[in-house]
C-alpha cells in the first residue's frame, strides 16, 4: 500500500511539474517591465555597449525580477570584447573573457586585483567593475545589478475633459 501511494504521489508531482529543483525560465526586455511575452532567454546576453537589461525569472512557484546596468566606461571605446550575462536556468552569473580583472568593492581594478577565473553569481545587490586588458589595451566598464520586485501604481491623468486611472506596473529596488 505504501508503494502505491508513493508511486501516485511522484506521478501526481511529475504530471503537475512540481519536480524538485526545476529549471526556471528568464524572460528580458531593454525598456519595460519584462512578461512572459517578452525575449526569452536561450544565449549569452553579450553587453557589448552601455545599456539596461530589466530580467524576470520565472519557475512553477516564484517570479524574480531585476535589473542589470552595464557602462562602458573610459576612454578607449573601441573595443571587440565584452562580459556577457549567462543563465542556466537557475543561477545568473557575469561572464568575463580572459585577462580581467575586478573588483565588487567600490573601487577601480587594477592589475593587482582579482583576477576572473569563474563565473559571478549575481544573487544581490552588487557593483562589479572590470577591468580588461588586450594587447597591452586597457578597456573598462561597469555592471550594476539590483534585485526588484513588481510593483503596481494608480496614475491619474486628464483625458477628454475626465480624470482617468490608470494602473503602470513598475519594477523598484527590493
Amino acid at each position: 500500500m505504501n508503494r502505491l501511494y508513493a508511486l501516485v504521489l511522484a506521478s501526481l508531482i511529475l504530471f503537475l511539474g512540481i519536480g524538485v529543483g526545476s529549471a526556471a525560465s528568464m524572460f528580458y526586455t531593454n525598456n519595460s517591465v519584462p512578461t512572459e511575452n517578452s525575449t526569452l532567454y536561450t544565449a549569452p546576453i553579450v553587453l557589448n555597449k552601455t545599456m539596461q537589461i530589466k530580467y524576470m525569472i520565472k519557475d512553477n512557484t516564484t517570479t524574480k525580477y531585476g535589473i542589470i546596468k552595464h557602462e562602458i566606461t573610459g576612454t578607449n571605446r573601441n573595443r571587440t570584447i565584452y562580459p556577457t550575462i549567462s543563465f542556466n536556468g537557475t543561477a545568473l552569473s557575469l561572464v568575463f573573457p580572459e585577462n580581467v580583472y575586478y573588483t565588487v568593492n567600490g573601487k577601480m581594478p587594477t592589475n593587482k586585483s582579482t583576477l576572473y577565473t569563474s563565473p559571478i553569481i549575481l544573487d544581490k545587490n552588487m557593483i562589479v567593475k572590470y577591468l580588461i586588458v588586450v594587447n597591452g589595451t586597457k578597456y573598462t566598464g561597469i555592471v550594476k545589478h539590483t534585485p526588484c520586485k513588481l510593483v503596481k501604481k494608480v496614475q491619474a491623468r486628464k483625458m477628454n475633459h475626465k480624470w482617468v486611472k490608470q494602473v503602470i506596473r513598475e519594477l523598484v529596488p527590493a
